[in-house]
């Protein structure tokens, strides 16, 4: 039996990719934290990043934030998590940490979902289905369901395959 090897859209299993959406708040509070809370620079700075991070420019938007850091100075040890100083280096370091896991246009170029609304989405469906009022699932249950659900979802076939090889409800038979 030869195994072919994953194509590269079959293969996100493989891949961490931070919510884009979530980025682009951390974008907006550093901004406010860089300029002001309201300022309309603030505004346009956290667009300008937000624009530049959905276009890969990852190093921009890192130099912007740490540039901005150095301006204000080191976080004091005694400083709240909310202090615009401590706001910022906490940033530098978000997206320092997570720029392999944000590398946009390739995730979308694969067709790759950059935001987790399909797995929250997917979350409310299966707690609907699955966990709804006055429901109780026996483990092979479940997973029998899920299973069903899952090629049904699939969309490549997988759905009208699995019916043909069941003798009651095959074509053939």
């Amino acid at each position: 039996m030869t195994t072919h090897p994953l194509s590269a859209r079959e293969r996100l299993h493989d891949r961490r990719i931070v919510d884009y959406y979530h980025a682009a708040e951390h974008l907006f509070e550093a901004a406010r934290a860089a300029l002001g809370k309201d300022t309309p620079e603030a505004g346009a700075l956290a667009r300008r990043l937000k624009d530049a991070l959905w276009d890969g420019q990852l190093d921009e938007v890192i130099a912007t934030l740490r540039m901005h850091a150095d301006r204000l100075g080191v976080p004091q040890a005694c400083a709240g998590s909310d202090h615009p100083r401590r706001v910022l280096a906490n940033n530098v370091s978000y997206f320092e940490t997570h720029r392999h896991h944000m590398d946009y246009p390739t995730f979308r170029g694969k067709g790759w979902p950059i935001g987790s609304g399909v797995t929250e989405s997917a979350v409310q469906q299966f707690n609907k289905r699955v966990k709804g009022t006055e429901q109780f699932w026996s483990i092979p249950g479940v997973e029998s369901i899920l299973s069903l659900r899952a090629l049904w979802l699939s969309q490549d076939g997988r759905w009208e395959r699995y019916w043909n090889t069941r003798p009651a409800y095959s074509r053939a038979a």
